[in-house]
């Protein structure tokens, strides 16, 4: 017992020393930041992300050093990280909004009332905290439907409508967190962060016919891989292959 207690505190001061340099590094970031210094900025934003520590606070710091330093590629890849672990931060939002304006990204067509409400909906929350959502609700409405078969003098029709509102959050959140999670598996999203734009070839080699230009900043979907290249398609379909290095990837 007094080993495992030890060993808990040793594993307890490691990574409170470690959250301790991660926070000295943002720190000493900011203060980069702070005196314009902005690839220092980067490089010590990049340290904590290299080390696996990830937060909103540090993906919005990171996105304005890059918009800074006019990587408007690498900008929009940070914000649309941010926005991944916040996803209602206003902040966050706006200067991925403006950045991609900067970029020459063009906005699309807004969608309809009920799809723009769904999909704000889905965004309020992880993916973890629907299936959590949904896994309460299915507890609640199993101990409700005990209670109405046990209970007497008529609980059975008091227990009835908190249970179909309970059935109705299952159904709601656990479709939310399928849906969720078939956007983060089955798709992988990058952001092209080549300076002003990269050309995307008809197969992975240097010589190969360029079938499409992309701008820089632009999000593609991550179709496929091949040592120093991946294969990505455009939003109206088009595919092509580009080097690793000038497209980032948004898969947690």
């Amino acid at each position: 017992m007094k080993s495992s207690v030890l060993t808990l505190f040793i594993l307890f001061s490691v990574a409170s020393a470690q959250e301790d340099v991660f926070q000295q590094l943002f720190i000493d970031g900011n203060d980069s930041y702070a005196d314009s210094s902005w690839s220092e900025a980067i490089a010590k934003y990049d340290s904590i992300l290299t080390n696996g520590f990830h937060h909103s606070d540090l993906y919005y710091n990171l996105g304005n050093a890059y918009y800074q330093s006019e990587m408007f590629g690498h900008a929009i890849w940070a914000h649309e990280k941010g926005l991944q672990f916040k996803p209602n931060d206003d902040d966050l939002r706006h200067n991925l909004i403006f950045v991609k304006r900067e970029a020459g990204i063009a906005e699309l067509p807004k969608p309809v009332f009920l799809i723009r409400f769904y999909k704000s909906v889905k965004s309020t929350l992880q993916p973890h905290q629907w299936l959590l959502i949904s896994s309460m609700a299915f507890l609640i409405s199993g101990l409700l439907f005990t209670f109405s078969h046990l209970g007497r003098f008529g609980m059975d029709r008091i227990m009835k409508t908190p249970f179909v509102v309970m059935i109705v959050v299952i159904v709601f959140s656990g479709l939310i967190y399928l849906d969720v999670l078939q956007d983060v598996s089955s798709m992988k999203s990058g952001i092209i962060v080549a300076h002003v734009s990269v050309g995307a070839k008809s197969a992975p080699n240097e010589g190969a016919k360029t079938l499409l230009q992309l701008p820089e900043g632009t999000e593609v979907n991550i179709t496929g891989e091949q040592t120093e290249w991946r294969e990505v398609e455009s939003i109206d379909g088009s595919k092509g292959w580009v080097k690793s290095e000038d497209v980032r990837s948004l898969v947690w």
